[in-house]
């Protein structure tokens, strides 16, 4: 596997570099703060990232798993320590492959990217649509999608940077997705939750968007936002 190490300590990084050679796997980058990490990994675009959950800035590591995660489809690996338990739970909504614990051990770092690199090997098929762009077909991960929107016979879907439109209805896209992710707040929209950024009694802020909200649906919402949003 092609393997991108982000590490703000050197010697750390080196260490870990040895590691990761000596399974015979590639180290195609190492990188030492937060923007040169965005940038080995955007530029490079490996089968998977080591990722240190925090380094100059403390919540620098889950900043830029939340980048990988909103922007490209790529596995990666926190590497924390012992004492980082408040800072993991805030970054279970990232969806790393694995944690591996500091001080990390051959065997530790052999077993989480056998287990990343399985799951790079055999994808889930339900992690994504196939939606048209223009005359092809391309893959949209759920993680990508912000919200979707009923619009008569068809439907709205929204990411970050573009609005697919696919012939269908919410409830056959929603029941073939089966993701926990996506919860409905309207007859007209269902959202992706790990995109929330604020909630009123009316209408819920989710990317750029402001959306409204049926009464029905506001009490889940607050727990949803509850437990999103846990210091």
């Amino acid at each position: 596997m092609r393997i991108v190490i982000g590490e703000d300590e050197i010697l750390i990084a080196e260490h870990l570099a040895d590691i990761v050679k000596s399974f015979n796997h590639q180290v195609v980058g190492i990188g030492h703060y937060k923007a040169e990490i965005i940038e080995l990994i955007t530029k490079l675009k490996p089968d998977l990232i080591l990722l240190d959950i925090r380094m100059e800035h403390e919540y620098d590591g889950i900043e830029i798993g939340k980048y990988v995660q909103y922007n490209l489809a790529i596995p990666f690996i926190y590497i924390t320590a012992h004492s980082d338990k408040a800072i993991i739970e805030k970054a279970l909504p990232t969806k790393p492959s694995g944690y591996i614990i500091k001080p990390f051990k051959p065997m530790d770092v052999y077993t989480a990217i056998h287990i990343a690199s399985d799951k790079f090997r055999n994808p889930k098929t339900d992690n994504f649509l196939m939606l048209k762009d223009g005359i092809k077909q391309v893959k949209v991960f759920y993680y990508n999608i912000i919200f979707m929107k009923a619009d008569n016979n068809y439907v709205e879907i929204h990411t970050s940077n573009k609005i697919y439109i696919d012939r269908n209805s919410l409830e056959n896209l929603n029941e073939k997705m089966q993701s926990e992710d996506f919860i409905r707040i309207h007859r007209s929209f269902i959202i992706n939750k790990t995109h929330i950024k604020s909630l009123t009694i009316n209408e819920i802020e989710i990317g750029n968007q402001k959306l409204p909200i049926s009464r029905n649906y506001l009490p889940l919402l607050k727990q949803v936002f509850i437990d999103t949003h846990k210091s």
